[in-house]
């Protein structure tokens, strides 16, 4: 039965995706080639942006903080697009001395005099709002250990300790090299180190006037020394440097940074929640398949006599109306349409992410693939919205132009909405107009012009097969039973989300408290569960309102699957009231809002279009053995 090889079809791909998910996450393969040094070469430590989990509004290192400049220009380094809408602006940091294996005591950078008002006033915002410096070396984020041996992605600006505000004018870098022996290209063995751990300790030092920080010093004298209170006329800004032998492996380097808050609870409550969705599935699935069975050998195994008068009940009696096409049956194929576009966006990365594609050292290159493939399967959310159109008479292109528009446009608008905020808090993070007008060429030139190609393609295929016409005079919709109001309709959107909350909170950890997230075979997998999910919850509840003669089935197909969406934006309110950052002033709190309504959207519209179609693939089968007129 085509039921039953559907399911086997889609438990054999969970199985896929568990294999995929379980051997990707087992050894760490980064996309990414080693870089070698020589001994006394100078390391270049680069500069990002300040940050802080509690406003997620960056300031330009240089800008904003009364800090030291390199001799050297700043260089800032043109990454990729992904990397410069996510807010990072890579710069030469002042730290343009440090050796490989020279131990540095204490190496002064530069002194800076006369802090003016506005810049100790910004200096007190930002340290109350825990605002940290990020800097980079080969690819490395400085991280600090903290009281957990746990390493947070930066150092912090400063500290309060009895409503006095200090400011860490002094670095002590701890860096872990590896030797190893490398071809040159004389062919000849040669040594090479390479950097495997960038780890920095903030240490806050009121240098006195006979007693600045010299290369002789010990760390008896830099501990010696009281903390600098951000109210002093000057700065003394200064480093140290230890250098480590490590016989780890290059390739396990940012297992710091992956492995880190909770990852056992991670593995475990994801294998949970994987079986209980599994069994769930399951369940749904053997009482479709006996449900559906019984009802059509009712229909086939019986032989009537000439004057026999079959009992047709429940679904059976739609016949005439179950194809019936939608009100706003555009928006529906919009709607269904960019669901497509972005059902193959997520998977397409999700599949290159599990295989190693995207390096954590490679920012913002996750973004961009999302982006390009966005755009790229426009054809895809064109071909579908035409097909759907086509079948319910439909077919203008101005119902096209709004397939290609109005998702997109919801959320290039959002985002517009948000950069305006960054820009009226003076932030680093504000997208350059070079930026925003590569993606909105990509938007406009790209991804809307393959949007009426795939339409093009759709509209000449000949129109989607149904096993029924309907009829001139739509059928009457008796009172209908408490599980098919739409109050019900809306919860029944809770199980696909319980099958993907875990995964929804790990990733709401790295977005928000500035974490890394690269467990992409487990997504892949849960992506996988969720689709599973979905389809057969839709189904059933579809089923049930045909069995209470509701043909209306077709927005209900997907607002089952699309009310998913709205438990993933209460879940991210509760996350941000109960979660481990606290957000401070309102431009924070309206670009996270914004910004999760716009994810909860996406979701919502991936997931109602998996509904859908898992309903119509469904209605379709089922109707082909009904022989009631």
């Amino acid at each position: 039965m085509a039921f039953c090889d559907l399911s086997m079809a889609l438990n054999t791909l969970l199985l896929l995706a568990l294999f995929v998910g379980y051997g990707v996450n087992a050894v760490f393969l980064p996309n990414v080639h080693p870089q070698t040094f020589e001994k006394n070469e100078i390391i270049p430590i680069q500069v990002n942006v300040l940050t802080s989990v509690r406003t997620h509004v960056p300031y330009d290192y240089y800008d904003h903080f009364p800090t030291c400049r390199p001799i050297a220009p700043l260089g800032g380094k043109v990454g990729n697009i992904g990397g410069v809408l996510m807010g990072d602006r890579i710069k030469s940091s002042p730290y343009e001395n440090i050796r490989l294996l020279h131990n540095v005591t204490c190496e002064k950078i530069c002194e800076k005099e006369f802090l003016n008002e506005k810049q100790r006033a910004f200096l007190v915002k930002a340290i109350k709002a825990e605002y940290r410096i990020n800097l980079l070396l080969d690819g490395l984020p400085l991280a600090e250990v903290n009281k957990k041996q746990e390493y947070d992605i930066g150092i912090p600006l400063g500290y309060m300790s009895r409503d006095v505000v200090y400011i860490n004018n002094h670095i002590k870098f701890t860096i872990k090299y590896s030797l190893e022996e490398v071809r040159n290209a004389n062919g000849e063995f040669v040594q090479k180190y390479r950097i495997l751990s960038f780890v920095g300790k903030p240490y806050s030092l009121d240098y006195r006037p006979e007693h600045v920080c010299e290369a002789s010093w010990t760390e008896k004298d830099v501990n010696s020394l009281n903390p600098l209170p951000v109210t002093n006329d000057r700065i003394i800004w200064s480093y140290s440097v230890s250098w480590i032998r490590t016989e780890d492996q290059w390739s396990s380097r940012w297992d710091v940074y992956l492995n880190i808050h909770g990852r056992n609870i991670h593995w475990y409550s994801i294998i949970n929640s994987t079986l209980f969705v599994v069994f769930l599935a399951l369940f749904i699935a053997a009482s479709m398949i006996r449900i559906v069975r019984r009802d059509l050998s009712r229909m086939n195994v019986i032989d009537l006599e000439e004057n026999d008068v079959p009992d047709y009940t429940g679904w059976k009696l739609l016949n005439r109306d179950v194809f019936r096409p939608p009100s706003h049956g555009w928006l529906l194929a919009c709607f269904t349409g960019t669901g497509m576009q972005l059902i193959g966006m997520a998977f397409t990365v999700l599949i290159f992410a599990s295989l190693g594609f995207f390096s954590p050292q490679s920012r913002g290159s996750l973004f961009t693939a999302l982006l390009v493939f966005f755009a790229l399967l426009g054809l895809y959310a064109g071909y579908t919205s035409a097909r759907l159109l086509k079948l319910w008479n439909m077919g203008k292109w101005k119902y096209v132009f709004a397939t290609g528009t109005l998702i997109p446009g919801v959320a290039f608008g959002t985002f517009f909405m948000m950069d305006f905020l960054l820009w009226s808090q003076s932030s680093s993070a504000v997208v350059p107009l070079f930026s925003l007008v590569i993606v909105m060429g990509m938007w406009l030139f790209v991804n809307v012009p393959l949007v009426f190609l795939g339409a093009i393609m759709g509209f000449r295929r000949n129109t989607i097969s149904v096993p029924s016409v309907y009829s001139q005079i739509p059928r009457h919709v008796p009172s209908q039973p408490w599980y098919n109001k739409r109050m019900f309709v809306i919860f029944s959107g809770f199980p696909p989300f319980l099958a993907v909350f875990i995964e929804v909170y790990f990733i709401l950890e790295a977005l928000w408290l500035n974490r890394y997230y690269y467990v992409f075979g487990f997504l892949l997998l849960v992506a996988v569960i969720l689709l599973l999910t979905t389809s057969e919850i839709t189904i059933v509840m579809v089923y049930l309102s045909l069995c209470a003669e509701e043909y209306r089935w077709w927005w209900r197909a997907f607002l089952i699957g699309a009310s998913s969406g709205l438990f993933f934006f209460l879940y991210s309110v509760f996350y941000a009231i109960v979660g481990s950052f606290h957000m401070v002033g309102f431009v924070p709190l309206v670009m996270y809002l914004g910004y999760m309504a716009l994810f909860s959207l996406l979701f919502a519209v991936t997931n109602g279009t998996i509904g859908f179609f898992a309903c119509f693939w469904f209605v379709r089968y089922i109707y082909r053995f009904n022989k009631a007129d």
